[in-house]
């Protein structure tokens, strides 16, 4: 796992505070702005080459436990060094303060989160968080990274909704159930720039749709603990809070519900992950009204694979396929 995730943070920056004195020209803003959006969309893709083009010549990054990174050529190669990992990381950034001092320098303070989603074994997420301080100059009229500094956030530092939803990340994906009579299809993304996630579900018994449905998963800072609210094509719907040990693969869901014929209904639904592309669905203490109902049959879900890429008509298919 990265360890030292801080020389990431060298991009976290973005302005929506008040300046020193007078507020700076709306267009010096949103070239701040623009620079964060490209070294998020750098980052994401992998690509060191535009993370560094962020950067003086001179740029200098310190992060607390490891020696300065000095220079864009090092700065590239650092990133370079890290995206060739694969961990396929993403970022999260909290400004706190930005200032501009004068006409061609400003300031950034903030906080900042890189998430390592879940490995190939089954290794639950990771979130890693700091804070910095960024300063940017003005070169030959375009904004630039000159320095970074970043240390470790306190442990109760302040998480976003993202974040606390890292720990389901897994569930992302397409996953399928099917026997020679039925056939049980999830697919569950982001949603609202990751503050949900989102599952469609699809039940098809002889090759006809019976019940489709939604389901939306958020954290409540409430509870503290993760809530979901499904909704199924019948006209009923249901609330549920989630529950799991620390570390642990096994989700306790305790629904509560509403038929389209006004009967309540409740359940605590299983949810384990074995490994990272099969997962069990059971549901117990089943309720239909004031009657108690069997368990329900466990169901096993795999991830489907990605599709392969189609390949247009004016160039030639790869003999080993394209992968998205």
């Amino acid at each position: 796992m990265f360890r030292r995730a801080g020389t990431f943070l060298a991009g976290f920056v973005i302005g929506s505070t008040s300046a020193l004195a007078a507020e700076p020209p709306a267009a010096d803003r949103a070239a701040v702005e623009a620079v964060v959006a490209e070294f998020v969309r750098a980052f994401d893709a992998g690509d060191a080459k535009a993370v560094a083009a962020l950067f003086t010549e001179g740029a200098r990054i310190e992060t607390e436990g490891s020696p300065p990174i000095e220079g864009r050529e090092a700065i590239e190669r650092r990133f370079a060094e890290r995206f060739g990992e694969g961990l396929g990381q993403t970022i999260v950034v909290k400004t706190e303060c930005l200032r501009f001092l004068g006409a061609d320098a400003a300031v950034e303070e903030g906080s900042a989160a890189i998430t390592t989603p879940s490995g190939p074994e089954g290794e639950p997420a990771e979130v890693v968080r700091y804070k910095y301080t960024a300063a940017y100059v003005r070169k030959d009229g375009r904004w630039l990274q000159d320095s970074i500094h970043d240390y470790p956030a306190a442990p109760d530092a302040e998480k976003t909704p993202r974040e606390r939803l890292a720990e389901l990340g897994w569930l992302i994906g397409e996953w399928i159930d099917e026997d020679d009579a039925a056939r049980v299809h999830t697919a569950c993304e982001w949603a609202d720039g990751g503050a949900f996630l989102v599952r469609k579900y699809r039940v098809e018994v002889d090759r006809k749709d019976v019940m489709t449905g939604l389901q939306r998963i958020g954290w409540d800072p409430r509870l503290k603990q993760f809530r979901s609210w499904t909704f199924d094509s019948e006209g009923g719907f249901s609330e549920a809070a989630w529950s799991h040990e620390p570390g642990g693969d096994r989700w306790v869901v305790k629904t509560t519900g509403v038929l389209s014929d006004g009967r309540t209904v409740s359940a605590t639904n299983i949810v384990t992950r074995l490994g990272r592309d099969v997962l069990t669905w059971a549901s117990v203490d089943r309720t239909l009204g004031d009657r108690a109902l069997p368990d329900a049959e466990t169901i096993t879900l795999v991830r489907r694979p990605p599709q392969p890429a189609p390949v247009t008509s004016n160039q030639p298919a790869s003999p080993r396929g394209t992968q998205p």
